[in-house]
């Protein structure tokens, strides 16, 4: 993990758009963290997949994009 104060972080913002490949970057003002850099990680399902749970062990056999819908409106109690 990385901490770079907002000022630094604009000066020299491609370098650690690179290092955010490879660690976190937390951003500060005044000492307080205000951001998190971070290199995204899977792919869009399976961050969905991540955020509602495993699908996989209740498949019904169902359209995925189906599944996740229903599991996110009943997270957001719908």
């Amino acid at each position: 993990m990385c901490r770079v104060n907002v000022t630094e972080f604009r000066k020299n913002i491609f370098y650690y758009l690179d290092l955010s490949s490879k660690e976190n970057i937390h951003i500060t003002k005044n000492g307080n963290v205000v951001a998190v850099l971070s290199k995204p990680n899977g792919s869009y399902y399976d961050n969905l997949v991540s955020l509602c749970g495993c699908l996989k062990e209740n498949d019904t056999g169902e359209d995925y994009d189906e599944m996740i819908g229903k599991e996110i409106l009943k997270k957001c109690g719908f």
